[in-house]
């Protein structure tokens, strides 16, 4: 199941406000994640079902009914996101480069859409199915 992704808003001035959330901007690919019918499938921003170029992602133990939104990552060697990298791991099956998947929200929690919860609360329910010794890789 594909879901639109809420996408990054530029912003001119650097701000601080305890009313808004901020995260770093990752150089890689968004990713939509879902799980209906124990089924995993994977999905750019624009739709473009990719579930065969990351078998690794089709481990990935979440409950049935999740759709998660999130970026993958080809890590470089200083550990940063390589770009080049990424994207020759995305245009090439014979790319032995490792990736990461970096997760920043849920969207769809027990088969229900919950983005119209506060994005907090979102991050709670997200934290309670992706454990810290969980790996996404």
């Amino acid at each position: 199941m594909f879901v639109s992704p809420m996408l990054l808003h530029k912003s001119e001035q650097p701000f601080e406000d305890t009313k808004f959330i901020t995260e770093l901007k990752l150089d890689g690919i968004r990713l939509i994640l879902s799980k209906f019918n124990n089924q995993i499938r994977l999905y750019t921003r624009h739709n473009n079902e990719v579930t065969s170029k990351f078998p690794e992602l089709l481990k990935i133990d979440i409950p049935d009914g999740t759709v998660l939104d999130g970026e993958i990552i080809v890590p470089g060697k200083d550990g940063k996101p390589d770009f080049e990298a990424m994207m020759e791991r995305f245009q090439s099956k014979r790319s032995n480069h490792h990736i990461q998947f970096s997760v920043f929200d849920v969207i769809y929690h027990k088969g229900e859409m919950i983005t119209h919860l506060p994005l907090i609360e979102r991050k709670d329910i997200l934290e309670s199915l992706i454990h810290n010794d969980q790996y996404f890789a």
